[in-house]
């Protein structure tokens, strides 16, 4: 219940935000009476930007806080923190929309910095409580940790450029959360697929991952382009296709075990390969059995329920 009220409150802080936001759009006319269209669009750009920083914040936190079942108060703190935070940002966006200088974009570059640094590290915090195993835990901090350096340096990067390039930095702040979107959406879609996995093949699913892909750019592609697709969410063709190449490298590898099992002479490495063997078998297995279980073509999504 608590973590119901919780996302209900933040949700509605952020409309409001949104709301306050667009209001400060001001519409210039020139001395004749007409309407000002360069300043207008200029302020309408100005806006984008905020709008799609704003969104960006509400779609990662609403994931992160979906996938836990209760908030605890550390979180909840820092949440309201985060909060007040983003409510100085439609003052932030009325003073570039009045005057984009060095100093507003500044302000609001030192802004968004702050907010997305504590967005993170919440992100962080309800990532390590959703995952129950120590392992994956590990895994998925990292990982997160590796791209929060990223976008965090980048940012830095930023106020130090919006000092000489004022309107280049401008646009580049439209650019990340529009990065940051795509990038959570890529992630969802991935995490859709480990949860159809038992726990010890979503480890093996991450030690093998490039392997399985090719390289992290194909597999950010793919999944990009999987997730825009209007397509039946419970059986997407790609999760079917990695499937197979996994079953492969898998038969793959049982096939060197068993090479190395018949060449050597040790009885205890025999022993240690042989339950390497049974543990990739069985996992083939698995695999056979999900694959088999999928609905033909041409049923009706009902029907997988």
């Amino acid at each position: 219940m608590m973590k119901e009220r919780v996302v209900v409150f933040g949700d509605a802080i952020i409309a409001i935000i949104i709301t306050i936001i667009v209001l400060e759009l001001p519409i210039s006319y020139a001395s004749n009476g007409a309407i000002h269209y360069g300043e207008l669009l200029r302020a309408v750009g100005i806006y984008f930007i905020s709008f799609c920083f704003v969104a960006n914040l509400w779609f990662q936190t609403a994931y992160a806080f979906n996938r836990v079942e209760q908030v605890k108060n550390n979180v909840l703190v820092v949440y309201l923190l985060l909060l007040f935070g983003l409510s100085l940002v439609p003052s932030a966006t009325r003073l570039l929309i009045e005057d984009t200088t060095r100093q507003t974009v500044f302000i609001y570059g030192v802004l968004t910095f702050l907010v997305t640094f504590v967005m993170r590290r919440m992100i962080v915090s309800l990532t390590r409580q959703s995952l129950p195993d120590e392992a994956q835990k590990k895994r998925r901090t990292d990982e997160l940790n590796r791209q929060d350096l990223f976008s965090l340096v980048a940012r830095l990067i930023l106020l130090a450029l919006g000092y000489f390039f004022t309107q280049a930095v401008l646009v580049i702040y439209l650019v990340f959360p529009i990065l940051a979107f795509l990038q959570n959406i890529v992630d969802r879609e991935e995490d859709a697929f480990v949860d159809t996995l038992a726990l010890d093949e979503q480890n093996d699913y991450f030690h093998d991952r490039n392997d399985l892909w090719g390289n992290p750019l194909r597999r950010y592609g793919q999944l990009l382009r999987e997730s825009l697709k209007d397509s039946d969410q419970n059986d997407p063709a790609w999760r079917e296709q990695i499937t197979k190449e996994w079953q492969k490298k898998i038969g793959e590898t049982i096939g060197q075990l068993e090479r190395k099992i018949a060449t050597t002479s040790d009885p205890q490495k025999q022993q240690q390969l042989k339950v390497q063997v049974t543990r990739l078998k069985q996992q083939q297995e698995g695999f056979n059995r999900r694959l088999s279980q999928r609905p033909k073509k041409g049923k009706s999504p009902d029907k997988l329920q």
